[in-house]
């Protein structure tokens, strides 16, 4: 009885801190794949998202409206950058993983990109680069 308890209680809890939504709910979307390529900023995989692991998301989501704090990583393509750091093609993994705090609004989408734009590698960082 009170192992069937304690499932209940973690999977009210589970269901009750899940920031995801479906379309039709109270939303706004994350849009993590559209790059802005003139301004050395690229598509970005969400991993996390208030501090709880998810399975990686690389295209779009539907968040609840509020605050959340979301994890990203990124592969900065150093021969598609505009200020050309190289002139042969080579990936370069982030070497952090970045936070990014979001305040999520109903009906609004937000185009979450990493800003590869600064020449010192240390200074990209994932960014909200448009809202619409």
């Amino acid at each position: 009885m009170k192992t069937t308890i304690l499932f209940l209680i973690f999977l009210i809890d589970a269901v009750s801190a899940n920031p995801f939504v479906k379309p039709s709910q109270p939303s706004g979307i994350l849009d993590l794949a559209t790059n802005h390529q003139s301004k050395n900023i690229f598509p970005v995989s969400l991993y996390e998202v208030d501090g709880k692991q998810i399975i990686k998301r690389t295209n779009a989501v539907w968040l609840s409206p509020g605050k959340h704090s979301l994890k990203v990583t990124s592969i900065v393509n150093l021969s598609q950058r505009s200020t050309g750091m190289t002139t042969r093609q080579k990936s370069n993994p982030a070497k952090n993983h970045n936070t990014l705090e979001i305040s999520v609004e109903d009906g609004k989408t937000y185009y979450i990109g990493y800003d590869a734009s600064d020449r010192n590698p240390n200074k990209w960082k994932p960014v909200v680069w448009k809202v619409k």
